[in-house]
């Protein structure tokens, strides 16, 4: 019987060993994060002049993709309340017109529609500042603006007849 109770005060001190050893890790860490949280907000990131439409792209996979997809079939298209529109044929809903400032505004959250800050999709002006940790308003509408160049780029021709446009000729 002395075997097991000196085995009892030996498992005993090794669980209060590491109990000890977790509370001081836990305090360690809280000091940590809470030092690191002051330099976090003096150190975001410094946002490099970089070509707006590779930016624009780096945006939309970042943060649009999930839900428009490339053609309105993002990976959460399926639970959204509202489908998410194919941006590739923005300009073709508008008869081959490329709306950039409706777009922005849509995206900003100036201008709401159906399906954007009602919860379906956030307004992107207020998350760009902390997300990617803007200081200004002026560094949110540049990231804005990238996206909108983004989309403007990936405007797919709509077939002959639809835009009221002559089919170009083909180049031999």
């Amino acid at each position: 019987m002395k075997r097991i109770t000196k085995l009892n005060k030996i498992i005993y001190a090794a669980c209060f060993a590491f109990f000890l050893a977790g509370i001081t890790q836990l305090a360690t860490s809280c000091n940590n994060a809470a030092s690191s949280e002051g330099t976090a907000a003096e150190e975001a990131p410094v946002h490099k002049e970089v070509d707006p439409l590779a930016r624009g792209k780096e945006l939309f996979v970042s943060y649009c993709q999930i839900c428009h997809g490339e053609h309105g079939d993002g990976a959460m298209a399926e639970l959204l309340k509202i489908q998410p529109p194919d941006l590739t044929q923005i300009a073709t809903r508008r008869e081959g017109n490329f709306p950039a400032d409706e777009i922005r505004k849509i995206i900003d959250g100036t201008d709401p529609v159906e399906g954007h800050g009602s919860g379906d999709m956030p307004i992107w002006g207020v998350t760009f500042r902390v997300s990617e940790h803007l200081g200004s308003q002026e560094e949110v509408s540049k990231e804005i603006q990238n996206i909108v160049i983004y989309l403007q780029s990936i405007q797919e021709k709509a077939p002959a007849g639809e835009t009221g446009e002559m089919p170009a000729e083909e180049e031999g």
